[in-house]
């Protein structure tokens, strides 16, 4: 099983915001609230952690 630290979480919420200003850039409006709602939940995780 992959072990969660804190370094991969905040590496998984640099990853998705590189994704969520794309989507933003192309107007995709429904990528862009998905990948929000996805970045709340990590962020949450990450606060967990601490």
């Amino acid at each position: 099983m992959k072990k969660i630290d804190k370094s991969y979480i905040k590496r998984k919420i640099n990853k998705l915001n590189k994704k969520i200003h794309r989507a933003e850039s192309q107007d995709e409006q429904n990528k862009v609230w998905w990948r929000k709602m996805k970045l709340d939940k990590l962020r949450e995780k990450l606060l967990k952690i601490d």
